[in-house]
C-alpha cells in the first residue's frame, strides 16, 4: 500500500494494476480525470514537427499513466511547447548532506524536474541531460552534482530514443541507491567525488530502500 507524504497526494494511493503487457502497454491505461486534464491542457500548446508532437504526446501519456499505477509517483506540471518538461514528485528516500556529527539526513520524497528534448530522439545523450533534483537541497549522492543545479547522472551516456518511463525507473533506482556508482575515479556517473568517498565508507547503509518502484504490482 502506498503512503501519503507531506506535499504528496495521490488520487489513488493503492495504485492501479499493470495492464496486460506490463510497462510496454502503458498506452492502454485510461487516465484519471485529473491526469487527462493535465494532458489535454499541455497538448493545446504542443509545438514542433508532426513526428515530434506525436512522440511528445505518447511520452506524456505514458508518464501520466505511470503515475496511475505507481502510488509513489505524481506529475504536478507538464509542458509540451518545445521540449517535454515535467515537474514530478517521487516518494523515495533521498540522502542529504550529513551534519557535523556525520549523521545522514534522509528526505522522504524528492521533487524532480524532467526535460526531454527533440534531440534525444536522434542522438545519444549524456546521463545528466534529463533529470534535476529540485528538492531537497544539498543532496548527498555520488551521482548528483554538488554545485549549481542538482543534476542526476544516470550513466555515461543514454541511448537515442530512450523512453521517458525508463528514465523515471532509472531515477528511482539511482536516488534510492539500489543502482549506484560510488567510485570517484569513474567519470561515467560520479558528479560528487566527496559524496562518493563518504558512501565508500558507509556501504552498510546501501541501499536506502529495497522497495520496487511499483510496489503494488
Amino acid at each position: 500500500m502506498g503512503h501519503r507524504i507531506p506535499g504528496f497526494a495521490n488520487e489513488n494511493p493503492m495504485g492501479r494494476s499493470l495492464p496486460a503487457g506490463g510497462l510496454a502497454a502503458l498506452e492502454k491505461i485510461q487516465l484519471s480525470p485529473a491526469n487527462r486534464q493535465i494532458l489535454e491542457s499541455s497538448t493545446r500548446t504542443c509545438a514542433g514537427p508532426a513526428v515530434w508532437r506525436s512522440r511528445k504526446f505518447a511520452e506524456a501519456h505514458d508518464l501520466l499513466a505511470l503515475s496511475e499505477i505507481a502510488c509513489r509517483f505524481k506529475i504536478e506540471y507538464l509542458d509540451l511547447r518545445e521540449s517535454l518538461r515535467a515537474l514530478a514528485v517521487m516518494r523515495v528516500p533521498t540522502p542529504c548532506l550529513p551534519d557535523s556529527d556525520g549523521n545522514l539526513h534522509i528526505a522522504a520524497h524528492t521533487r524532480l524536474g524532467l526535460t526531454y528534448s527533440e534531440e534525444a530522439l536522434r542522438l545519444p545523450m549524456p546521463g545528466y541531460a534529463f533529470v534535476e533534483i529540485i528538492h531537497p537541497l544539498k543532496v548527498w549522492h555520488a551521482n548528483v552534482s554538488s554545485e549549481g543545479p542538482q543534476r542526476l547522472c544516470l550513466g555515461a551516456q543514454l541511448p537515442a530514443g530512450i523512453q521517458v518511463k525508463d528514465i523515471i525507473l532509472m531515477t528511482y533506482g539511482a536516488v534510492s541507491m539500489q543502482t549506484v556508482m560510488i567510485d570517484e575515479r569513474d567519470a561515467a556517473g560520479v558528479l560528487n567525488p566527496d559524496a562518493a568517498r563518504w558512501w565508500q565508507q558507509n556501504t552498510d547503509r546501501l541501499p536506502l530502500s529495497r522497495e520496487a518502484f511499483i510496489d503494488n504490482a
